[in-house]
């Protein structure tokens, strides 16, 4: 964010500055980013000339070098921990490894970590693990915001066919934490609101967390969202995923206490 923030400065300068893909998967963040005249391409054909900010999620190595050979200022926003996972994934496949990606096969970083590798599969859960090919030489690796329970039951299941297979952990400590914390809050509360885009893998993780726990759950993705029925608990826990600002977090919070 501080990067297009900054990139945004030459907006006025009549410079153009697209995020490539929606930065972030938050619907009020990418309409104040448009606001300032930062739009959105999906794809190198879609810009001549400008500056082109790589969202948290990555880009496929060929869209990158599109990009550059275009003549583009490129800012690269990946997140680290993606780019890791993309290291890890060329370094295996680069020694003629299988890759098994496991995460949500249309998510922007799993198509990018696809762009790293030659000989890949992406499966999404335990009944796709049970009906994929698990050569002799395979890595597995997960996209930075899968739900921990679910990518360890997947690689049990892998490794019962093939128990060589390298597992590399990608899980992003924060969305670790952030699932363990939602267990625990789950406990404490009588029902739960989760804050994040609707199109967030991480904080689609968190509902699905928080409707197992039985408790009364609601996903939102702004104040205006909550539901007249929150009114009917006394003690409400509050969650949000990795993309959601603080201040929508607050603004959540102060609703609820007023209603």
């Amino acid at each position: 964010m501080k990067k297009v923030e900054a990139a945004a400065e030459g907006v006025r300068e009549g410079r153009t500055i697209k995020t490539y893909g929606p930065l972030i998967h938050n619907r009020k963040v990418l309409e104040l980013l448009d606001e300032r005249g930062v739009g959105q391409i999906n794809s190198p054909e879609e810009i001549d000339s400008g500056t082109v900010v790589i969202r948290a999620h990555g880009v496929e190595r060929e869209v990158h070098d599109r990009l550059l050979s275009k003549g583009l200022e490129v800012i690269d926003g990946t997140c680290p921990l993606v780019k890791k996972s993309m290291k890890t994934v060329r370094r295996f496949s680069t020694n003629g490894w299988h890759i098994i990606l496991v995460g949500d096969a249309s998510h922007g970083e799993i198509k990018a970590l696809e762009g790293y590798a030659s000989d890949v599969s992406v499966i999404e859960n335990e009944e796709q693990a049970r009906s994929i090919e698990v050569p002799e030489k395979t890595m597995v690796i997960a996209q930075t915001t899968v739900s921990v329970d679910i990518f360890q039951r997947v690689c049990e299941i892998l490794k019962s066919v093939n128990p060589e297979i390298v597992v590399t952990d990608s899980i992003c400590p924060a969305t670790r934490e952030r699932q363990k914390a939602l267990i625990k809050l789950s406990g404490e509360v009588e029902a739960i609101v989760v804050i994040g885009g609707k199109n967030s893998s991480n904080t689609k993780r968190l509902f699905e967390l928080a409707c197992a726990s039985g408790k009364p759950s609601w996903h939102i993705e702004e104040a205006a969202e909550l539901p007249p029925d929150v009114t009917r608990y006394g003690t409400i826990g509050i969650t949000a995923g990795a993309s959601t600002p603080d201040w929508s977090i607050e603004e959540v919070e102060k609703a609820i206490k007023l209603m």
